[in-house]
């Protein structure tokens, strides 16, 4: 790519028209560089207590991963295994094994961290029984450092979620609540394999909120067959009717043989949106969170009480750690990358043997200029900006400020500030694009790459 093909259009709708048409459903990330990295084959409980300590002063997060659904969703590239009579125990059970191994493994240096946020996600989460997921977050309290101010989220969907199960999960500790609805609309929903109505997401949505966890949802724009209309539906309803306290909007991202794709391939639902009609579907939506009060907080998420932090989401981005638990769950420890035992089989027989069913891989190279402007990137777009130009990288380009210019005329930032040790502000058009501005940024600095 040159450097001029960084540039944007001026003077048209920066939604629309700011780059050429992206193909497919989601805007191409640019391809990263391969990591080289090596296979750690000692067993974890001897290189963990180091690795997790150097990292003291790095946020903590603890992941958990439940890969049961009751069925799956079209548009879903998650769904692993249907749940089954008895699975809930049966999978608490061999959580509750690893947790402990996990902290034998760890030793005293486990309680030298604070976790800062865990996150039960899926799969379904919430398709676990109430005393089963409490058991599960009040063993992680007991094993780790976890405070009142330690964000512990749940995530699920409408269908699965009781106000006695929200009530077992917060006693035990859970302050807030994820839960995908990806439209509120009871036909669209029924024919994207979503099946509760409109009455029950919100009698759903008030008995989590009475149980007094902070409340999100999350939204979908770019499905097949949805209208501004209907996100604009979607906006009101939960704005004036529900309780949330905040919301997600995704866009869709239709992966390869998805089942989505093969309903739409036979005619069986319509075609996914174009480039235009998806860029329309966002600012409706924008524009009707700002109209009722919420905050454009991060990239894709929305609040209006401040309480909601999104901070896993927003560590997830950045230089944190992420301890994984569970099958096919992933997670780092600074420069090693973690992950779980793909199949129950293999979880299973590992977690059974006494062992933390994990594989490690370290890089066997420095981080490189490019890798750590990437990630200075990448937490920047998520907090809806730039880096400031001063951490931007010297560059044989000499003129990223006629980059950052003409990215301002465009209509993609807010300002450009006068100061180069001021970070860069996106305007909502430089939301929806932010992530081509992210890969758009890490070209300009490292052409050749």
């Amino acid at each position: 790519m040159k450097f001029a093909d960084c540039f944007a259009h001026i003077g048209k709708d920066p939604l629309v028209d700011a780059f050429e048409p992206a193909k497919g459903s989601t805007f191409p990330p640019a391809q990263p560089q391969r990591m080289q990295s090596t296979k750690l084959d000692i067993p974890f409980q001897q290189w963990a207590p180091g690795a997790f300590i150097s990292r003291s002063d790095r946020p903590l997060c603890l992941y958990v991963h439940i890969p049961f659904c009751r069925h799956r969703c079209l548009f879903c590239p998650f769904y692993r295994y249907a749940t089954h009579a008895g699975f809930s125990a049966e999978y608490a059970e061999l959580l509750l094994k690893e947790i402990a191994l996990t902290a034998d493994a760890l030793g005293k240096e486990r309680h030298q961290r604070r976790v800062d946020a865990v996150y039960f996600g899926g799969g379904t989460p919430s398709d676990l029984s109430g005393t089963d997921l409490a058991a599960v977050i009040e063993s992680l309290r007991s094993q780790f450092s976890i405070d009142s101010e330690t964000e512990i989220t749940v995530e699920g969907r409408i269908r699965g979620f009781t106000s006695e199960k929200v009530e077992a999960w917060r006693k035990a500790g859970a302050n807030r609540v994820s839960i995908g609805l990806q439209s509120t609309d009871t036909a669209f929903r029924r024919r994207l394999g979503r099946l509760a109505d409109r009455k029950e997401i919100l009698e759903t949505l008030h008995a989590a909120k009475n149980s007094g966890v902070i409340l999100v949802a999350d939204l979908i724009y770019g499905l097949p067959g949805q209208t501004s209309e209907m996100i604009a539906e979607d906006i009101r309803f939960l704005a004036e009717e529900s309780p949330v306290d905040g919301l997600d909007l995704y866009a869709l991202k239709a992966f390869a043989d998805s089942p989505l794709l093969q309903q739409i391939d036979r005619g069986r639902l319509p075609p996914l949106p174009g480039t235009v009609d998806r860029a329309q579907l966002f600012r409706r939506a924008s524009v009707d969170l700002d109209q009722f009060g919420f905050e454009h907080f991060t990239r894709q998420h929305w609040r209006r009480e401040p309480g909601e932090r999104s901070l896993y989401n927003r560590l997830a981005k950045g230089d944190s750690d992420i301890l994984p638990f569970g099958s096919a769950a992933g997670g780092r420890i600074g420069p090693i990358t973690l992950m779980q035992e793909p199949t129950m089989e293999s979880y299973r027989k590992q977690v059974l043997a006494n062992e933390k069913p994990v594989h490690a891989r370290s890089r066997s190279q420095p981080i490189s200029e490019r890798e750590q402007f990437a990630q200075t990137l990448s937490h920047a777009v998520e907090h809806r900006q730039l880096p400031p130009l001063k951490a931007w990288p010297k560059t044989p380009n000499l003129a990223l400020e006629d980059l950052i210019l003409n990215w301002r005329y465009a209509g993609l930032l807010t300002a450009v500030p006068e100061c180069c040790h001021t970070p860069i502000s996106l305007s909502s058009a430089g939301s929806y694009w932010a992530l081509h501005l992210r890969d758009l940024a890490l070209k300009a600095c490292f052409p050749e790459s």
